[in-house]
């Protein structure tokens, strides 16, 4: 049976990298030559393959979908199943993508267009957590396309996450615990209801636990630690503090 696609390599113009394509006459007679995008042997074979079934069957090629609709469109499909706040994320993440891989068809996303990302926002003071967490996002978005049988893997499945410690801790020196102090005891003092929580103690005792470690919520719910160096002179204040009475 003569085949009626072949499956070929296109150089990069640097000559230093490749990426499949495939040859084939559509319907009309037409010869098309349409790039994969990528350099996995075995996509692209199975590729070949389903365009080789298309052919056969006479089945009409489907309409191509570029990221930015294919966003809209997913997100618009998963309705009140995700928060509002979560949606809005998700398109800031995709349009912060589509920046940088530029807003090309669904089907020729490559594991390269993750990494290019992954590294563009490295370089653009992103840090580790932050950059695993867009790209999680582009994933996830990317498995509803597989779930609705828009591709036929996610294309960042295999993606390598940049390293992180998922606990970051700050050490404060004895000038941020002066500065600290500093701060609850003027808050403290410009409050005239009487009713305010004793910030300036809590503070000082807490610098003078030396090597205890506080946590605090921002308002994204994200959690950080600080741990608090030793400071010499707070512990002669607080006992000052409590020899006034």
């Amino acid at each position: 049976m003569r085949q009626l696609v072949r499956l070929r390599m296109r150089p990069s113009r640097d000559g230093n990298s490749f990426a499949y394509f495939i040859d084939y006459k559509d319907e009309n007679g037409k010869r098309k030559r349409v790039s994969l995008g990528h350099t996995d042997r075995r996509k692209a074979k199975r590729q070949q393959a389903e365009k080789e079934r298309e052919l056969r069957m006479g089945i009409v090629e489907p309409q191509t979908v570029k990221l930015s609709d294919f966003v809209k469109d997913s997100l618009a499909k998963t309705g009140d199943q995700i928060r509002e706040s979560t949606r809005e994320e998700y398109w800031r993440t995709m349009r912060d993508f589509i920046r940088v891989a530029g807003d090309k068809d669904l089907q020729r996303v490559s594991l390269q267009d993750g990494e290019r990302y992954r590294q563009a926002c490295l370089d653009e003071g992103n840090s580790p957590a932050t950059v695993v967490k867009k790209l999680k996002e582009i994933k996830r978005l990317l498995q509803t396309a597989v779930k609705r049988r828009r591709l036929d893997e996610n294309p960042l499945a295999h993606i390598q996450m940049p390293r992180y410690s998922a606990k970051e801790v700050h050490v404060f020196t004895e000038a941020e615990c002066t500065r600290i102090v500093k701060a609850a005891e003027d808050f403290v003092r410009q409050r005239k209801d009487g009713t305010v929580v004793r910030w300036d103690r809590w503070c000082l005792w807490l610098c003078a636990q030396g090597c205890g470690e506080a946590s605090y919520s921002t308002a994204h719910g994200r959690i950080s630690t600080w741990r608090l160096r030793p400071s010499p002179f707070l512990p002669r204040r607080i006992q000052r503090r409590r020899g006034r009475g």
